[in-house]
């Protein structure tokens, strides 16, 4: 994923793009854990659980003297019907488990600060207005409305 996010949307001049196993942490050895650390997991919490989750913030919290994390969820609804459309798809092996009911309540779990919450499709809606089907719009618009996806960013 690493190498097609290089050749498709480029690393930018403070960006780092990192390789390895996110849980092992190996990776951190790559980076300066003393300067000031944004990290972007996007689309792969979904694939585990909240106490493997947990477990890596807690981890990445002991090595970051300075750092934030951006990352994106569902709610128990939005992974129900994740999965649920996956299945109907065939491909039973990419069944997701993490979701987050409430924002506030998870980042006091993780002994983390939420910065901010925010809803996964706002500005897809108004950027894709005109480029997507109806049922698409749709669907965008009540997972928006329901909170059933969602964009967090926590100071760890």
């Amino acid at each position: 994923m690493i190498e097609l996010r290089e050749k498709y949307i480029g690393v930018g001049e403070n960006e780092k793009f990192v390789k390895g196993d996110l849980f092992k942490l190996d990776w951190c050895s790559e980076l300066e854990s003393t300067l000031p650390t944004l990290m972007i997991v996007s689309g792969v919490f979904q694939y585990f659980h909240e106490k493997d989750v947990l477990k890596f913030i807690s981890d990445v919290k002991n090595i970051f003297e300075n750092a934030e994390l951006i990352f994106d969820a569902t709610n128990k609804f939005g992974i129900k019907y994740t999965n649920f459309y996956v299945k109907r798809t065939g491909n039973a092996s990419a069944r997701m488990y993490f979701y987050i009911e409430n924002p506030n309540e998870f980042a006091k779990k993780a002994n983390c600060e939420l910065i901010e919450c925010r809803g996964f499709f706002k500005d897809a809606i108004k950027i894709l207005n005109k480029k997507v089907g109806l049922y698409t719009k749709i669907s965008m618009k009540v997972a928006e409305n329901r909170k059933n996806a969602m964009i967090l960013h926590l100071k760890i």
